[in-house]
């Protein structure tokens, strides 16, 4: 019990450094030099998981990915092709509705972290337009702004499952995720756009170039998945190839000092950071033995569940990242002893169920960023989500019993 209680109360101190504004990188640093401290692992011990995060090929691949994306998104912003999709995203459709999920969509692409910050904005402008409050414009922009994260395979969240459990077939994994990420659209749309009214005086003119500008300029983002799916070349090579097709649709001014000053050296520092906390937490004997031990005791498929909704949920609410709680919960249910088709069940849920607790963390960034922008207060923002809270979290239930039904 002593290392689960070190586990709490380093991951505790998360929020409580952060109002410091202290760099999540830094903070995460520290918590792994608590975590080898505290848990009585030893300095030998402690040090093989910091070489096991540079040494492993999916931990290797995972960060340099992650830095990849980070160059990737940095140049998209500096060369404004960010700006000439959504340009002709309005050319292309006239229901105003629907640019409304299509923009946060698009700019969720490009993970970093606060990114909710690029498309606030675009929505708020056009929210105003069509006479959204501010709190449901807020939420319009939460709520499809991540659905990146649960079907694009160089997410920050599916990278460092691929390096925790590299048996796991991350295609695969996208798959289920639909099982989340459909129902929760569809919910969002009824909750927050389905009932708006306005006037729809947008004149669209469709025509086949704006549909090849459109394809042109979101290039950087699709050519890297279909160079990985069909070659099998690793995700930081594939990305090379985006960078690339920026190259080829910019002005080429400053591209090389610009694609330096690009690099997001705390999200790759932070990711690095949450991989050494994997491989420190997989070496805590006690804290594994006290896992598969309660995992013995229960037997039943809903109490595991309940204890991964319960541990998913809470850090991911204190830590206001879902990557730090997957680097906790994943390495865990490599323990189990369960069949592959099981352990792709757990994975999916454990992954909604982090995500939802970061999700409506008071610490997550993007949402910090988004009702600042906004100028709306956290409580009109849940006020907005009452409903839809409860929908995110029945949603991971309902559908891995019937993942179970239909694959198991």
């Amino acid at each position: 019990m002593t290392q689960l209680f070190i586990v709490f109360i380093v991951f505790l101190m998360i929020p409580l450094l952060s109002r410091f504004k202290i760099q999540l990188s830094y903070i995460l640093l520290i918590a792994c030099c608590i975590l080898a401290l505290l848990s009585g692992m030893g300095a030998e011990a402690a040090l093989q998981s910091v070489k096991n995060t540079f040494t492993e090929l999916s931990s290797v691949n995972t960060i340099l990915s992650v830095m990849m994306v980070s160059v990737l998104g940095g140049l998209m912003k500096h060369y404004k092709i960010l700006d000439k999709i959504v340009e002709s995203i309005y050319k292309i459709i006239r229901n105003k509705k629907i640019i409304l999920m299509v923009l946060p969509a698009l700019m969720g692409v490009l993970i970093v972290p606060g990114g909710a910050l690029l498309s606030a904005p675009f929505i708020d402008e056009i929210g105003e337009e069509m006479k959204i409050p501010a709190p449901r414009r807020a939420a319009i922009n939460l709520v499809f702004r991540h659905i990146a994260m649960f079907i694009l395979p160089f997410s920050t969240g599916l990278l460092v499952i691929s390096a925790a459990l590299p048996e796991i077939n991350i295609s695969k994994l996208i798959f289920l995720n639909l099982f989340y990420v459909i129902p929760t659209t569809f919910v969002g749309y009824f909750l927050f756009i389905k009932d708006i009214k306005y006037e729809n005086t947008q004149k669209v003119k469709l025509s086949g170039r704006n549909f090849l500008t459109l394809l042109l300029y979101t290039s950087p983002i699709y050519i890297c998945v279909i160079i990985n799916s069909v070659t099998g070349l690793p995700f930081f090579v594939a990305l090379i190839f985006s960078v690339l097709a920026v190259y080829l649709l910019c002005d080429k001014k400053q591209f090389f000092s610009i694609l330096i000053k690009s690099v997001n050296y705390h999200t790759v520092l932070t990711v690095a950071a949450i991989l050494i906390m994997k491989e420190l937490i997989l070496n805590m004997e006690e804290l594994i033995i006290l896992f598969k031990s309660m995992f013995n005791a229960e037997s039943s498929m809903l109490s595991i569940l309940l204890v991964f909704l319960v541990s998913s949920v809470f850090f991911g609410i204190i830590t206001g990242n879902q990557t730090a709680t997957i680097a906790i919960i994943v390495p865990m249910i490599s323990q189990l002893g369960i069949s592959t088709d099981m352990i792709y069940i757990y994975t999916y849920f454990s992954f909604a169920c982090s995500y939802a607790g970061y999700y409506f963390s008071p610490i997550h960034l993007c949402q910090a960023f988004t009702i600042q922008y906004m100028n709306v207060t956290t409580m009109e923002l849940y006020k907005e989500y009452r409903l839809y809270v409860i929908v995110s979290f029945i949603v991971p239930f309902v559908s891995v019993y019937l993942m179970k039904f239909l694959f198991v």
